[in-house]
């Protein structure tokens, strides 16, 4: 998926982009904290500026370089100093995105301090995305990045993605794939390159898609600050691998919310067309499912239908499938094969 579609060109988190650019454009200086992701967001951040027409520089002060230093080699400056950079002709149109841990450099907050004081649409602009949110500048209050990507921005990057020979599979996988991902939408590309039988039950296989944080976080309280907890669809979510360090529980109902919305209507689909088929060799069943044929329920169709093995097959395979998602449980890849098998055998009946 890399270098086919960015996450950070998704509607909620492009949104997040632009106004943040526009607040710089409008104010000099603009302090984010990110305790994920942070390096996307700084590429991102350069993008949009240069697409608006800035000289866009990137500076990574995440280590022990220095700012003043860093982005005098950057530009080929002949001095260091911040007084110098900050009315320099070649940072004249240019936007400086920095990435940081830790305080601020005297060097940084001296460049913040000079750059505000010249006219609005003259000289550099600063956006600082700080890590850990040590980076402090005077006068400039810290924005948390928070809540930027959303339900529907998980839809749209799974759209986007190349579709499957099977598009049941495909829609299936994408929709597990974005209830467990949540907010991480880099998440979608570990899960659904996963091989169907883990995509669709990534929660018992966490360590084909683990990057080394279920150990981080394992006993940890979830938070924001330790970047394994965001707001999404409006809620708090923590993240995937933090509930498989913590609560996998939790995570197999996500699985189990993610094969529900899409296996629920498929199997009421077939329900129906078994009934419009096969109305014919049907009678109503008062005492469990009513007066009308239409409300029949697969235990009752399936003893109706048995004398037919593949309707017999069929029927047994989905009443074992809707009652497992009706209680809450998510079902293995082999039965939903099982369940695919059987309705395409009666298809061609």
């Amino acid at each position: 998926m890399a270098g086919l579609f960015k996450p950070w060109l998704l509607p909620g988190p492009a949104t997040f982009v632009s106004r943040t650019c526009g607040a710089a454009n409008r104010h000099k200086v603009v302090l984010l904290h990110a305790p994920f992701g942070s390096a996307a967001l700084t590429d991102a951040l350069r993008d949009h500026l240069m697409h608006e027409g800035y000289i866009a520089l990137g500076l990574d002060l995440a280590g022990s370089a220095l700012f003043s230093e860093s982005l005098a080699a950057e530009v080929g400056a002949g001095s260091s100093s911040p007084a110098s950079l900050a009315t320099s002709p070649k940072l004249e149109h240019a936007a400086i995105v920095v990435r940081s841990r830790g305080p601020a450099d005297p060097g940084l907050a001296t460049f913040a301090r000079l750059i505000c004081r010249s006219p609005a649409g003259e000289g550099p602009i600063l956006l600082v995305v700080s890590e850990d949110g040590g980076c402090t500048l005077d006068d400039h209050s810290v924005e948390p990045v928070r809540a930027v990507f959303g339900p529907l921005d998980g839809a749209a990057y799974a759209a986007a993605m190349p579709r499957s020979e099977r598009p049941l599979e495909g829609r299936l996988i994408a929709s597990v794939a974005i209830e467990v991902a949540a907010w991480d939408v880099s998440l979608l590309d570990r899960l659904t390159a996963l091989p169907p039988d883990q995509a669709v039950r990534p929660d018992r296989c966490v360590e084909s898609w683990d990057d080394g944080e279920t150990a981080r976080w394992r006993g940890m309280a979830p938070g924001w600050m330790h970047g394994c907890l965001d707001d999404w669809g409006g809620e708090p979510a923590e993240h995937a691998l933090w509930l498989a360090a913590n609560k996998p529980a939790a995570l197999t109902k996500r699985v189990w919310r993610g094969q529900l919305a899409m296996l629920l209507p498929w199997i009421e689909q077939y329900r129906q067309t078994i009934i419009e088929r096969e109305r014919r060799s049907l009678k109503e069943d008062r005492l469990r499912s009513g007066p009308d044929v239409e409300a029949l329920d697969w235990g009752p169709l399936g003893a109706q239908l048995e004398r037919v093995p593949e309707l017999k097959r069929l029927t047994l395979a989905f009443r074992h499938a809707r009652n497992e998602l009706a209680h809450g449980r998510p079902i293995m890849w082999s039965h939903i094969r099982q369940c695919m098998d059987a309705a395409r055998s009666y298809v061609l009946l």
